[in-house]
């Protein structure tokens, strides 16, 4: 992500150089603040403290660097990320041929993220809202087509990650992404890694009848969308089962990277946060068609099924949107940054039998020790390690 960080400041230092339309520059500088603003936003709750380079790095300047305090990392991912809302496009004023680019919507829901980090709920109501009332999204019919080829930049779509399988026996060639062949199926024929499980914990959190599971969930013995049978891999394996949603049809010479897109940011997501926001401002009246929105989808035609939710009350609807976002969300690398935020990792991770997670330690990674050495000791190690 560093690397990323680098490529997108000398963007930034030298698209203003080259001569175009002044639109167009200002459009390419947004996508790389975006950029930016993306790759801190990761590292930051992965990391904590971070070294802030906002500049390309010259000389011993590459050795120098020192930690600075998280909270200045969130000040400049929420400047790069109202800088790129100012200039971004709306994704319907795109051509279908940059279909995949940044847009105004991807910005702002990143930035509503970074405000529910910082508990600030009326900022990140707002961000929702613009969101939503751009009506440049929409909820897919079929939950499921969300992580097949045909969802791919769909109307449900405000920011994924654009990626393509090529002819490379490397893990990840240039355009292709490990993401499908980590967490793939194992064993012919997609020959995928297998890493990333659903758990017994997840599995047995959905309501009875919700969609959602079958389609987050591939099991032994399952026919999979391309024709082809989940078959036992490892018979020391309990339960053996694979994520659905990083799911790719096998691609003869391709098996080492996946053209699968990586899904960041969902505008289900958005619904959920703008009614958990609402919901900390005590606006229940508001927050509750947020959720039922996303419900209802879920449900599709079977009305038997995951009821509307009524209950008003502060507390109890807190724990009802958190619930959804674990369902609606599992498997999309949101659910230990919701846990962060709510403050909830250490608890849940124990109470799964995670005795050894040590709170006040394993919310961060540690520094490697290489970053520590190349700076002579000025980058430290994060607490407890």
């Amino acid at each position: 992500y560093y690397r990323a960080i680098a490529r997108a400041n000398l963007a930034i230092e030298n698209i203003p150089l080259v001569e175009m339309d002044a639109t167009t520059r200002d459009r390419l500088v947004g996508e790389c603040k975006f950029l930016r603003a993306y790759s801190f936003y990761l590292l930051v709750q992965w990391f904590g403290d971070l070294p802030l380079i906002t500049h390309t790095l010259q000389g011993d300047e590459y050795y120098a660097q020192t930690r600075q305090p998280r909270e200045e990392v969130y000040a400049q991912i929420e400047t790069d990320l109202t800088d790129a809302i100012a200039v971004l496009k709306e994704k319907n004023e795109y051509a279908p041929a940059d279909l995949g680019r940044v847009t105004k919507g991807a910005a702002r829901g990143l930035l509503a993220k970074l405000y529910m980090i910082k508990k600030d709920w009326t900022k990140a109501e707002a961000q929702c809202m613009d969101i939503i009332n751009s009506m440049q999204y929409s909820l897919l019919p079929k939950y499921a087509d969300n992580f097949l080829k045909v969802g791919e930049n769909g109307a449900e779509s405000v920011f994924e990650i654009q990626a393509v399988a090529l002819q490379t026996q490397q893990a990840a060639g240039p355009g292709s992404s490990p993401f499908n062949m980590v967490q793939g199926v194992r064993g012919n024929p997609n020959l995928g890694w297998g890493f990333n499980r659903p758990s017994d914990n997840l599995v047995i959190s959905y309501e009875n009848g919700d969609p959602r599971r079958e389609a987050t969930v591939i099991y032994v013995g399952e026919i999979l969308p391309d024709g082809s049978t989940q078959v036992q891999d490892n018979v020391e394996i309990i339960n053996e089962r694979f994520n659905q949603k990083a799911w790719v049809p096998a691609h003869p010479g391709l098996q080492d990277n996946g053209p699968g897109n990586i899904r960041v940011i969902r505008y289900s997501d958005i619904l959920l946060l703008a009614a958990e926001a609402k919901n900390e401002l005590n606006k229940s009246g508001e927050a509750l068609p947020l959720l039922n929105q996303v419900r209802k989808r879920a449900r599709g035609t079977n009305n038997f099924i995951l009821p509307d939710v009524t209950v008003t009350d502060q507390t109890m609807l807190r724990e009802k949107i958190y619930k959804e976002r674990r369902v609606e969300l599992a498997m999309e690398q949101q659910r230990w940054f919701d846990l962060l935020r709510w403050g909830r990792a250490g608890t849940v991770m124990q109470a799964v039998g995670k005795t050894n997670f040590t709170i006040g330690k394993h919310e961060l990674l540690p520094i490697p020790q290489t970053e520590i050495d190349l700076t002579s000791g000025r980058i430290t190690q994060n607490p407890l390690y």
